[in-house]
């Protein structure tokens, strides 16, 4: 038998005969040790954990306190650790995302208007009417202070110190390396980071009376960022989809004050062709050693995933009642209670994200690989067989005694169209032996393998061999 590639990352080409390749619902693992050097496991599954409001869940936020919170429309609610939820008080907008950051003893929030404060030894909730605030568009806190830049300007102010709800009409200053307008501000390393729509500046606390901040000489990127909501600090790095001069839709991370590009060309395309990419998302959460930095919304199809660990990028989604993909039903995220927290961004719905779960709150889990194409020059290919080596004997959850499935299709025109399904089981429960093989697939010049698992089981595909 010959060995093929099955475990690869999505990187589909503008040009489909070029590449396929599509990683849908699983993620590439790594073990040097391991049967096979690389795996593909499934991705978590959702469970209900709590309902607030109606929704959407526009942002979530765990304080150092052990408190949580969701914005679910208009609505601030705390999310206790037995599932419930209470409000704790009303923004005047009912959608749009919202920048959430804390300061120890208070909550801030913006909604990308307007800043709200909420006190934890009180639960008293105000909106900032402050006259000398004009309207802001994020914000985040550093030093003692929040900040938050002024909307379609390179301004941005400071509060008080400690207090979110004074903000002085001299307490503010300028990105002014550049004349682009102040999109994001955000506490990374300690430092604060004015992202611009095309260039980036960072500041630090000089300590001086009149005002705290100021940039740091040659601290300056060339780059700015497209999707404000998008920049998030993990692994000692801030990570956000950028933009610049000559265009748009890389995704960076920054080592010390360079801007690293992690995304693919096809990562690229999928954030280049979003109809509202400046309303891309983005969270991260971290779960068996894997950190990841997941990408949402803006219009896409799919949510993209980028895995720090192995620095490989996969799809997540949502197959929906016509059985068509849509992005991930996770809008934001936050660890809470010992466990990953998701945002629904259809309704209030707040989900527990686990790899130990294998539906979408009892919705399948469509995981698919699009294979890289398969070619030998001008010959004919024959294709007696193809095993698909898994973990198998894993069963069906929700009905032990049926044997889960993996199903094939194939290409013969470089992924253009397929053919009709092949499907066999890869083992009731305990039937570890079991081998997921399919036979007389034909003679083809070119072929391309699709294979899917929607049945709520355990997934991990460990390699593909052909005879």
């Amino acid at each position: 038998m010959t060995k093929i590639g099955l475990v690869g990352p999505s990187s589909q080409q503008r040009s489909i005969p070029f590449d396929a390749q599509r990683t849908i619902n699983l993620f590439p693992v790594l073990d040097e040790k391991g049967r096979e050097v690389s795996a593909l496991y499934g991705t978590p599954g959702l469970s209900l954990f709590a309902t607030a409001g109606i929704g959407p869940i526009r942002g979530a936020f765990a304080a150092a306190n052990g408190r949580a919170f969701v914005v679910s429309n208009s609505g601030l609610y705390e999310v206790l650790s037995n599932g419930t939820t209470t409000l704790q008080g009303t923004l005047s907008t009912p959608s749009g995302i919202v920048s959430i950051d804390e300061n120890g003893l208070q909550l801030g929030i913006c909604d990308g208007n307007s800043i709200y404060i909420f006190t934890y030894t009180t639960n008293v909730f105000v909106q900032v009417t402050d006259p000398d605030l004009p309207s802001v568009g994020t914000i985040t806190f550093i030093d003692g202070y929040f900040a938050a830049n002024v909307n379609n300007s390179g301004k941005f102010f400071i509060s008080a110190l400690y207090d979110g709800t004074s903000w002085a009409a001299l307490d503010f200053a300028t990105a002014e390396s550049s004349p682009d307008n102040l999109l994001r501000v955000y506490n990374s390393v300690g430092q604060l980071w004015l992202l611009g729509s095309k260039t980036t500046e960072i500041w630090s606390n000089n300590g001086a009376a009149s005002f705290p901040f100021a940039r740091i000489s040659g601290a300056k990127m060339e780059t700015g960022i497209l999707a404000p909501h998008t920049a998030i600090a993990v692994d000692n790095s801030l990570f956000w989809v950028g933009q610049d001069n000559i265009g748009s839709g890389i995704v960076f991370r920054t080592q010390g004050f360079t801007p690293l590009r992690i995304s693919t060309n096809p990562i690229e395309l999928l954030i280049q062709k979003a109809p509202t990419p400046s309303t891309l998302r983005a969270y991260t959460y971290q779960e068996e050693g894997h950190p990841f930095y997941v990408i949402t919304g803006g219009g896409m199809n799919t949510t993209l995933v980028y895995d720090i660990s192995t620095q490989q990028w996969h799809e997540r989604a949502y197959l929906n009642s016509f059985g068509v993909y849509e992005p991930h039903l996770g809008s934001c995220g936050m660890y809470a209670f010992n466990q990953q927290l998701v945002g629904s961004r259809l309704n209030g719905k707040i989900y527990k994200m686990s790899l130990d779960l294998y539906s979408d709150d009892g919705d399948e889990i469509s995981s698919e690989r699009v294979y890289t194409h398969l070619s030998q020059e001008d010959t004919r290919i024959k294709f007696n067989q193809l095993e698909i080596a898994m973990e198998t004997g894993v069963g069906n959850q929700v009905a032990p005694a049926v044997n889960p499935q993996i199903t094939l299709w194939i290409s013969s025109d470089g992924g253009k169209t397929y053919s009709n399904s092949y499907t066999t089981s890869f083992g009731a429960v305990g039937k570890y032996m079991t081998r997921a093989v399919f036979r007389r697939l034909g003679i083809r010049f070119i072929c391309t393998f699709k294979i899917r698992i929607t049945d709520p089981v355990k997934r991990v595909l460990i390699g593909s061999y052909l005879k």
